[in-house]
């Protein structure tokens, strides 16, 4: 079992040290840590620069319009593991870093499956990016591709997502939960959260930490609702966030359980 563990561990250093050179060329190898793989830092350096490129090319606009820009590597739920490298990587080719708090466990598989196609330049959405996505030539050789990865980095991907997946409002929640959740306060909780995800498990931060939190959706929601440059429509339902705060903060975790 050791020489078996130790394999595995050199040929992920091997596939993820042959990716790099794929997706940013031989600069990005001396950075590289000790392990063979990119510290969280410079995880965020490779990370700007891929947004740089998508955001200038003919797509720019596009692209930096499905998903808002907030994470980087560094910040990401354990920066310094595999699932995150991986996730880091792959997933700023064509847009900003997503959390993976943005969907329950049981999606991300399928996310992930949809996302496979197009980095590997398949379909009418794949064959689009794969000339969007053409990085610049490294000393004079052939421009850079999409890189995709593969199936073992498929499941390491998926598996840290699940792992730090927005936990839902399970069917054991308190009964006062369920009541509360069928009245004002409770319904435009419902309205705002299930634009995007599922609804979110009140305890699932303490309730200091929820106005932070909604500050953060609110914003989102913002983003999403507009195009560039634009006004508020008055016919958007007006939410209270301070009543949605409220109704988080007294289903919190307690402070105790942190």
């Amino acid at each position: 079992m050791p020489d078996s563990a130790a394999r595995l561990r050199g040929a992920l250093r091997v596939s993820l040290r042959g990716m790099l050179v794929a997706l940013w060329g031989l600069s990005a190898i001396p950075a590289m840590a000790r392990d063979g793989a990119p510290s969280p830092a410079e995880l965020d350096r490779l990370a700007a620069e891929s947004v740089r490129r998508w955001e200038s090319s003919a797509h720019g606009q596009m692209l930096v319009r499905i998903l808002p820009q907030r994470l980087r590597p560094s910040t990401l739920p354990e920066p310094a593991s595999e699932g995150a490298r991986l996730t880091a990587l792959y997933c700023v080719q064509c847009h900003h870093l997503p959390s993976p708090a943005m969907h329950e466990a049981g999606q991300w598989e399928k996310i992930v499956e949809r996302m496979l196609p197009r980095m590997r330049g398949e379909g009418n959405l794949g064959q689009l990016m794969a000339r969007m996505m053409l990085g610049p030539a490294a000393e004079g050789g052939a421009p850079r591709r999409l890189a995709a990865p593969t199936e073992p980095e498929v499941r390491q991907i998926v598996a840290y997502l699940r792992r730090h997946a927005l936990a839902p409002i399970g069917d054991d929640a308190s009964s006062l939960l369920k009541r509360e959740l069928a009245g004002d306060d409770g319904r435009m909780f419902a309205q705002a959260c299930s634009q995007c995800h599922a609804l979110p498990d009140p305890a699932s931060h303490a309730a200091g930490d929820w106005p932070e939190v909604v500050q953060r959706m609110q914003g989102y929601m913002q983003w999403m609702n507009r195009v560039a440059g634009g006004r508020a429509d008055p016919r958007e339902p007006q939410l209270r966030p301070a009543a949605i705060t409220a109704f988080l903060q007294r289903h919190a975790r307690p402070l105790a359980s942190r």
